[in-house]
């Protein structure tokens, strides 16, 4: 979220994506903010605005990994996500959680899931937020993004998951069943 947030200002501030250090000096200056009115529901707060609901434009997924890729831009959201964390307790989500974020985090869980299952679901969150896609337009894009992130820094395929990490293949699960094996995953890590 925290990287789409960032990609949402570059696109506002109509500077371009592969522009590194006008990109960087944006993100050095925004203010940015993970909040959770409802523990169950990360909101992100660009200039103390809820900006959530805007951050799965299809404009954004082109850019993001554009973002994401430069490595000081990586830097300094990895030392926000580091704050956040030592605020409370949080679970966090992301490529290189595990392997960068938090390599002290009690439990690491790797979700796999084939580029066509991933598509899928994205293309659901695409048609319920009213947004017109194919499954060949998001499959595009999932594959792409994959593509740009697989740098070596950013845990995409399962191989590449942190150390330590239990590796969920949610292909044949529902959301339920995620959550589920997440939990259980805890629980193990913690003897819980």
């Amino acid at each position: 979220m925290m990287y789409r947030g960032c990609t949402l200002a570059v696109l506002r501030a109509d500077i371009d994506p592969e522009d590194a250090g006008a990109v960087l000096a944006l993100v050095r200056a925004l203010d940015l903010d993970m909040r959770w009115p409802d523990p169950t529901t990360p909101r992100l707060y660009l200039e103390d605005t809820d900006v959530t609901d805007l951050l799965r434009s299809p404009e954004i997924e082109q850019s993001v990994s554009l973002v994401s890729r430069i490595p000081d831009v990586r830097d300094e959201l990895v030392r926000r996500q580091r704050s956040i964390a030592s605020r409370e307790p949080v679970v966090m989500a992301g490529r290189d959680i595990g392997t960068r974020v938090l390599t002290e985090a009690r439990t690491k869980v790797f979700l796999d899931a084939s580029s066509e299952i991933r598509a899928r679901r994205r293309l659901g969150e695409e048609l319920d937020a009213g947004r017109s896609s194919s499954f060949e337009q998001v499959l595009t894009a999932t594959r792409r993004r994959d593509e740009l992130d697989d740098s070596g820094h950013r845990a995409v395929r399962r191989e590449q998951a942190a150390s330590g990490a239990v590796v969920v293949d949610t292909d044949p699960l529902g959301l339920d069943q995620v959550v589920a094996a997440c939990i259980e995953a805890y629980r193990a890590a913690n003897g819980a």
